[in-house]
């Protein structure tokens, strides 16, 4: 049965779209994990970014720390009429600014994580060290972005290497799979666009 917030892509649209990746793992002031990925989609569509879809929320084990609270995930495709995805980028660490994130040491917990997956499927490598690569770096190793990922993007693949998102699942392991869960809810409701089916 498909679900609105499950509109499946044609081939072309996944490879054009603009997907971010969310997370979170440590509540902001009263705000539960899941309050705190559905303001942060309401706050970029309040940067002139229009959501256009969205997964259910996963629920996985904490990375690298597994001891550490449990994560939950979403992904999303948007559209953004801006053509510099390091523009882009601006805006997420804004909003996750906005939603209490502080940054600390590397993997620690936080209020909110927004990862550029794929902008339009640009290849780029980081003129510097701390610079943007596209796609996402580690993203094909990664389940708690490939599961919800495939969702909304069943026709996804990966821009440099070409291989298919059912092909990247089947080469993470098997408890990586396991211990990523569907969490219930829906973060985003489907545009009127996508609720009428229309491609």
């Amino acid at each position: 049965m498909s679900m609105p917030f499950q509109q499946s892509l044609c081939f072309n649209e996944a490879q054009r779209g603009i997907f971010i990746a969310l997370g979170a793992n440590r509540p902001y002031r009263r705000h539960t994990l899941f309050e705190n990925l559905h303001h942060a989609l309401q706050l970029l569509s309040q940067r002139e970014i229009s959501i256009l879809s969205c997964s259910r929320p996963w629920r996985t084990p904490a990375w690298p720390d597994p001891s550490q609270p449990p994560f939950l995930n979403a992904v999303a495709r948007i559209d953004w009429a801006g053509e510099d995805p390091a523009n882009l980028m601006q805006i997420l660490h804004e909003v996750e600014t906005v939603c209490g994130r502080v940054r600390s040491v590397r993997n620690a917990p936080r209020t909110l994580d927004l990862d550029l997956i794929d902008f339009k499927t640009r290849v780029q490598a980081p003129k510097t060290a701390h610079g943007l690569s596209l796609p996402h770096p580690r993203a094909n190793d990664r389940a708690f972005v490939l599961l919800p990922l495939r969702e909304i993007a069943p026709h996804w693949r990966c821009p440099v290497s070409g291989a298919f998102i059912d092909t990247l699942i089947s080469r993470l392991s098997w408890n990586d799979r396991k211990g990523c869960r569907p969490a219930g809810g829906v973060l985003h409701a489907a545009t009127h666009r996508l609720k009428r089916g229309a491609t």
